[in-house]
């Protein structure tokens, strides 16, 4: 018997009836991952060849499955067969049972077992769960620029005191965040907060409301009607959602994205809110930061968190929460945390360089639209920056003189050179860190060189 089917029950909860139930009858003689390839054109799927033969009565149990990874790219350029026979492997049986599936190679999945056996749950490790950031059912409500937080700051001045800096998904970076002068109104609800408002009736505390922050009742009464339908939202229809740990957003944090493209996990102390798109885990073990940026963190999540379009990854929170961290020596955690410090402070003014270097270029040459070129500017020579900048300009902007364009090389080689001596400097303090992380998992040299022959795709490397 074959089937194709997606490839979630191999590892999800729901496949373990599944799962079990064929490990017991010894059933199993092929399995094919596409992955992510478009076998179905109409179809966003994650699909796999499944071949099954039950075994003949006295059939020698100690028998093997063929599994093989087929990638995408080979989907239309080689026959199944052919490339299941050529690049395949076999496993025993005897691996597949009701746990999840892995169709890796037996090293592989040894290597995972003794990363998952050398450390603690992260909640156990860090003393905490993972949140989520705030959902506000309506955006155009309570998520604003600067523009409008200044102008409401200054027809309420008070109203300051509820807008609170936000992060995005697309926000975090490695280390350290980039906000992008985003605000959130922060409306708790009368179930966590005690208002002016609170416990009064609907009318009455809208009276209150108004006059508590005039601003804010105005930005808010024209979107009233919105605001109702919204299925989550607080004691009043102004408010957001009830939340039992709005204390933990103000507090030093480490916060990571809701799909990973990269490992990108973040400390923040600036007191940053975040979206939907946002985790957050409150701590500050900065030795913690370091593990979950590792090449050994993203090589073992590669293996253990859902996949999504495009290969990225979804840490979701019950996953996350028992993610393997090996406790470090003390002399491992000393020599970790003022690394992971200057890393984020590398990070900033890294960061910074690129904002003030892309804001002179609007406003001296009319750069509104740098594009990715521009934006990593410290990648490209001086000739090719300032050739780029010239072609970025307005059409009708005019020809540079001769003083323009060299400010242009002047500015570039300055800042660029700044920039590639801190990326120098970060990437020897992750070489660094990648040592440490991987000393606390006990790892052999050739658990490492493992490690990086079967590296999936943008691992983080040096």
């Amino acid at each position: 018997m074959s089937y194709i089917v997606t490839n979630k029950w191999l590892r999800a909860g729901y496949g373990e009836p599944l799962r079990a139930y064929f490990a017991g009858t010894g059933a199993v003689e092929k399995v094919v991952d596409f992955g992510h390839a478009p076998i179905f054109p109409d179809a966003d799927v994650f699909p796999c060849i499944v071949v099954l033969r039950k075994p003949a009565s006295g059939e020698d149990g100690d028998r093997t499955v063929r599994v093989a990874s087929f990638p995408r790219e080979e989907l239309g350029r080689t026959e199944i067969p052919n490339f299941v026979a050529e690049h395949g492997h076999t496993k025993k049986h005897a691996r597949f049972g009701r746990e999840a599936w892995s169709l890796e190679p037996a090293a592989v999945d040894d290597l995972m077992h003794k990363v998952r056996a050398s450390g603690v749950p992260l909640a156990e490790f860090a003393g905490a769960k993972p949140a989520y950031g705030i959902k506000t059912g309506l955006n155009e409500a309570f998520l604003i620029d600067t523009g409008t937080k200044e102008r409401l700051v200054r027809e309420d001045p008070r109203s300051a005191e509820v807008i609170k800096p936000y992060l995005r998904g697309q926000d975090i970076k490695r280390w350290s965040p980039g906000w992008q002068d985003l605000w959130m109104i922060v409306l708790k609800s009368s179930e966590n907060h005690d208002w002016p408002w609170s416990g009064r009736g609907e009318a009455k505390a809208e009276e209150v409301f108004r006059g508590t922050y005039p601003s804010l009742h105005a930005h808010m009464k024209p979107l009233e009607g919105k605001l109702r339908k919204r299925q989550d939202q607080g004691r009043y229809w102004w408010e957001l959602r009830s939340c039992a740990y709005y204390e933990v957003f103000e507090q030093p944090k480490v916060i990571y994205q809701e799909i990973q493209t990269y490992p990108a996990f973040s400390y923040d102390t600036e007191s940053y809110y975040g979206n939907n798109k946002v985790f957050i885990l409150p701590t500050d073990d900065k030795y913690l930061l370091a593990v979950l940026n590792s090449p050994l963190m993203w090589w073992h999540n590669w293996r253990y968190l859902p996949h999504m379009i495009n290969d990225t990854l979804t840490p979701l929170g019950v996953l996350m929460e028992k993610l393997p961290i090996a406790p470090p020596t003390d002399e491992a955690r000393a020599a970790a945390e003022p690394a992971v410090e200057r890393l984020i402070q590398v990070t900033k003014e890294n960061a910074e360089a690129h904002r003030d270097l892309l804001y002179w270029l609007r406003v001296e040459f009319g750069v509104e639209k740098p594009g990715q070129k521009l934006a990593d500017f410290a990648a490209l020579g001086t000739d090719a920056f300032v050739e780029e900048a010239r072609r970025r300009r307005p059409r009708d902007a005019g020809r540079l003189s001769p003083a323009a364009l060299w400010e242009l090389r002047d500015v570039h080689g300055e800042s660029a050179g700044t920039v590639r001596e801190r990326r120098a400097e970060a990437a020897g303090l992750e070489r660094r860190l990648s040592e440490l992380v991987n000393t606390s998992y006990g790892l052999t040299p050739e658990e490492i060189e493992l490690l990086w022959a079967t590296a999936p795709p943008r691992m983080p490397g040096f």
